[in-house]
């Protein structure tokens, strides 16, 4: 065999080890990632602040805005509709499911997180109700305001956010206090 026929041989074999690497380990390693990286973003102790920064806007009345945004925070995959209140400044947010078959960590978590999100992002936004199959839930734009120092600067930064919003959902005592002080509840 001629030397520029074991040029080519050791190319082809050298070309055919790099595209099993990229299809077999570099390719899946991406695509595990990118997986992860949507799996947490459907709990508030994991969620991306960054992911729903474009969602930000002065006007609750631009309704793909609104839409995006909460289909873009936790609990999104128990959602089922939407309406906007204009008038009212309110959004309903209308959930598939009961709160008895949510864990209620997670819900707590989750309606302080949304809320919180919601009117950070959307400046004229004054009442949020989560309607689920056995109770409504409202919250209101004051109630969340008055929890933290600094509410216009949270989305300032993702250090900011996870430091006033994200980190203190850790803490059960917090978030039951926080739940009870921010939500009105109707059977």
């Amino acid at each position: 065999m001629s030397r520029l026929g074991k040029w080519i041989i050791v190319l082809l074999v050298f070309g055919l080890i790099l595209f099993a690497a990229v299809q077999f380990v570099i390719i899946p390693k991406q695509n595990a990632a990118a997986e992860q990286y949507l799996v947490d973003q459907k709990k508030p102790l994991t969620h991306d602040v960054e992911y729903i920064k474009q969602y930000k806007n002065p006007y609750m009345g631009n309704a793909a805005n609104t839409t995006q945004l909460f289909g873009h925070l936790p609990l999104y995959d128990m959602l089922k509709d939407f309406e906007l209140k204009s008038d009212d400044l309110t959004v309903i947010v209308n959930f598939n499911k009961s709160t008895t078959g949510i864990n209620t960590q997670l819900l707590d978590q989750s309606l302080i997180y949304n809320s919180t999100a919601a009117f950070a992002l959307i400046g004229n936004l004054e009442k949020i109700e989560y309607y689920f199959a056995d109770k409504t839930i409202e919250v209101n734009r004051k109630s969340i305001e008055t929890r933290y120092e600094n509410f216009n600067e949270l989305t300032e930064s993702t250090e900011t956010w996870n430091e006033q919003v994200r980190s203190p959902l850790k803490d059960h005592e917090y978030v039951k206090d926080f739940i009870q002080e921010i939500s009105v509840e109707y059977k």
